[in-house]
This record gives C-alpha cells, sequence and structure tokens, in this order.
C-alpha cells in the first residue's frame, strides 16, 4: 500500500473510477452521489495513469495513445 504523504496530490474529479464488473465514472460522478447504487469496492486510477487505463481497457475512452 502507498504512502499518502503532504506532497501527494490529491485526486481530481476528472480521475476515473472503475469497479471490480469493469464499470467506470469520474470522480466527481461519484461524489456528487451519481453512483450511490454501486458498492464502495472500487479503485480510482489517476486519467494520467496511461499504462494502467490500458490494463483495464479504457484506453480508447480517454484517447490514450
Amino acid at each position: 500500500m502507498s504512502k499518502i504523504t503532504t506532497q501527494t496530490p490529491l485526486y481530481h474529479p476528472d480521475d476515473i473510477v472503475v469497479w471490480p464488473d469493469g464499470a467506470w465514472a469520474t470522480l466527481e460522478e461519484v461524489r456528487n452521489g451519481e453512483c450511490n447504487y454501486r458498492s464502495d469496492d472500487f479503485e480510482i486510477v489517476r486519467l494520467e495513469d496511461a499504462a494502467r487505463l490500458e490494463e483495464l481497457g479504457l484506453a480508447d475512452e480517454f484517447d490514450v495513445p
């Protein structure tokens, strides 16, 4: 588990929340309550993490080269 420090940037509202079933939403949508029906078992992927988005099959959704 990574350690959170004062230098660790906070998540951006455009970062991606991904559930184990492959569903996704922006962090802003989750914070606004648009996904209240979904579980709290999710991963937050920073939008600039192209490698992880590729692994999850989401690179095309976000125009990741």
